[in-house]
């Protein structure tokens, strides 16, 4: 693989727009991917084959990640898909949302880097800004950025670049959503979002199954909050941030999502706990952490 750095010059690239197409069944997948159950009676219109209900959150967010993944973006920032596959991860990011979303649809993704930075242990952190707007209509769907954190491809000359830092309060959390973790969770998400990274089906050397999908997880988050705070209805979310992934999701390992309700905020975080971890570790795993949403 060589010596990979991320170039410096790389901030300030813009991309072409990209363009996605989505469906109801797409939206359907996605929802039963991120916890919808026919069992929760606010989940059971976002799964039936007839609905009026919007379209899932994760659509024009998925549609992000898509136009983040393509060969003009990776080929300039790490040298190929192929090489994200080994060194990328997805560390941190912010979604605004701006309406509900339609049951099918065609997106326009516009997409830039505004920054590249490293951090002490060598690894680079690229700002990956984007914009979704409905083809049809014009209207803007979400915009946000992800930091993308590259293992030991920070290059010469890098500044500290700086996460978000949310505060989680110290006191036990008010509200706690466990789930058990299905294995094929991460066939359920690839399919309705394209992502077949071999890190989400192959066991890596050192690790004791495949990775679940960070996108997945943070779904999984944006359902359970709605479910707690907004009546089941994930169409009134209007901000997501999330601070870290410091830790990674094994499936079968099951979750807990925890929330503690601050003002018009909710913050919470994604727990493996200590008696479900697969991975040899003591104590509660955490996997997402600093959450903030707003509905």
């Amino acid at each position: 693989m060589g010596d990979l750095r991320v170039p410096l010059e790389i901030a300030g690239t813009t991309f072409s727009d990209y363009e996605f197409a989505w469906t109801w069944e797409t939206s359907q997948l996605l929802a039963r991917a991120t916890g919808g159950s026919i069992r929760e009676a606010s989940d059971v219109s976002r799964m039936m084959k007839t609905s009026g209900a919007a379209g899932h959150p994760m659509v024009p967010f998925n549609g992000a990640l898509l136009a983040r993944n393509r060969d003009e973006v990776m080929d300039q920032l790490i040298g190929g898909y192929a090489n994200w596959q080994q060194v990328g991860r997805w560390g941190s990011g912010l979604a605004k949302f701006f309406g509900a979303v339609p049951q099918a649809g065609r997106g326009r993704v516009s997409s830039r880097i505004t920054e590249v930075g490293g951090t002490s242990k060598g690894h680079a952190l690229v700002r990956f800004n984007f914009e979704v707007h409905d083809v049809s209509s014009g209207a803007q769907l979400l915009e946000g950025w992800m930091l993308m954190f590259l293992l030991g491809c920070a290059p010469e000359g890098a500044g500290a670049l700086t996460p978000p830092r949310i505060a989680i309060p110290e006191r036990a959390p008010d509200q706690v959503v466990a789930h058990d973790t299905d294995v094929n969770v991460t066939f359920d998400w690839a399919v309705p979002s394209g992502d077949w990274n071999t890190t989400h089906f192959i066991q890596q050397e050192g690790n004791p199954a495949p990775l679940t999908h960070g996108p997945r997880n943070m779904g999984l988050v944006i359902s359970d909050a709605s479910r707690v705070f907004a009546g089941g209805d994930v169409a009134r979310l209007a901000e997501i941030t999330i601070g870290s992934l410091p830790a990674p999701h094994y499936p079968p390992e099951p979750t807990e999502t925890r929330f503690w309700k601050e003002g018009d905020r909710i913050l919470g975080r994604l727990v493996v706990p200590a008696a479900g971890r697969i991975d040899g570790g003591d104590g509660d795993k955490v996997c997402i952490d600093q959450i903030e949403l707003r509905f």
